[in-house]
């Protein structure tokens, strides 16, 4: 004789723990290896200062002209956008505006690296306030510029999301038939031989 199954009862709903807070402990942890880390290679960067002098300004110039062209970019854009019918908008005046354009970068790009350059010039005088709140505010300078440039220019269509749009010049007619491959006598003249 079978006894009755008793039905069983439903589990209390398990919380899994949230991202932040499966990654806080290991992250933690990993806080003083990478104090000692950072401390070592600040060391060695200040007892090697003159040769990190060149490869930091140089990496300025770099990162200088990247950001700039960008930046210039987008105003260019801008400019496009608000006035269409001004003289430096038209296709026929890019070539001018690209040239100006690029010497205003190459020109703040090395005014920034040589700042650098000469913010870096003595050991003793680091760190400084100047040079920590220069830094600051060159981190928070492409933030702030994509924030502005989304919010006036709007954002990018996703890829793949976005419809084409229809065809302003609807065609009726079909389309003309692929032209005969080389070396093969035409029908037209084929016929004419017999």
């Amino acid at each position: 004789m079978a006894l009755p199954s008793r039905p069983a009862l439903p589990r209390p709903p398990t919380r899994r723990p949230s991202r932040i807070r499966r990654w806080a402990i290991p992250a933690l942890g990993a806080v003083t290896p990478v104090a000692l880390i950072v401390v070592n290679i600040a060391v060695f960067i200040v007892k090697h200062l003159a040769a990190f002098r060149w490869s930091i300004a140089i990496l300025a110039f770099v990162s200088g002209m990247m950001l700039n062209s960008w930046i210039g970019l987008k105003i260019y854009r801008l400019f496009q956008k608000r006035y269409r019918e001004h003289a430096l908008a038209s296709d026929v005046n890019q070539d001018v505006v690209l040239i100006g354009g690029m010497a205003v970068v190459i020109g703040v790009s090395f005014i920034t690296a040589l700042f650098c350059y000469l913010g870096l010039s003595n050991e003793a005088s680091l760190p400084n306030a100047m040079t920590f709140l220069t830094g600051i505010f060159a981190i928070a300078v492409p933030f702030a510029f994509q924030f502005i440039f989304e919010r006036v220019l709007g954002r990018a269509p996703k890829r793949g999301g976005a419809e084409l749009p229809a065809n302003p010049f609807p065609t009726a007619l079909p389309p003309p038939p692929p032209p005969a491959p080389l070396g093969q006598p035409s029908q037209r003249w084929f016929g004419r031989q017999r």
